[in-house]
């Protein structure tokens, strides 16, 4: 056993846990900024759009995207920081980066800021509890993630 490495099943616990807390970080950002914005239905309808665009098109297929190549990996023990692939990294460093600068330069108003990361912040911290539902359920195999072998198979024939 060497330092850093972790069983390969608990990368899905280690996403969960850094998803859930993206999740909520993005979230406290967004509900702050609820209370000034004038028309709370449509702050809370924005919020929905954006929750089910990100958890049902963008968020989940990672989940299953991230479960399946941990599940491919032939060594029983990995690094823990292998829970994401350097795209996924890359992607979370434009992302944040993004969001950072979108904020400090003022470039959307504080009412989208509001909608937009309490939808995203919740669809974040929804798929991090999937990554933890994986792990609890690791030992099941494939058949528990039945849809993810729809899909790449899917996928697969596509190409």
């Amino acid at each position: 056993m060497s330092f850093g490495t972790v069983k390969s099943k608990y990368l899905l616990l280690i996403a969960g846990v850094v998803w859930s807390l993206a999740g909520i970080m993005v979230m406290k950002t967004g509900f702050l900024l609820i209370p000034l914005s004038k028309n709370l239905s449509l702050i809370i309808f924005g919020a929905l759009v954006v929750f089910l665009v990100f958890y049902l098109q963008i968020f989940s297929k990672l989940v299953y995207k991230h479960e399946y190549r941990i599940r491919m990996y032939d060594q029983e023990r990995l690094l823990f920081w292998l829970f994401f692939d350097l795209k996924s990294y890359l992607f979370v460093i434009v992302m944040m980066g993004g969001g950072i600068l979108i904020r400090k330069l003022e470039l959307v108003p504080h009412w989208f800021i509001a909608f937009f990361y309490s939808g995203l912040g919740v669809a974040l911290f929804a798929c991090g509890i999937r990554f933890v539902v994986r792990f609890f359920r690791y030992e099941g195999g494939f058949k528990v993630i039945c849809r993810l072998d729809k899909r790449i198979k899917r996928e697969n024939h596509e190409k």
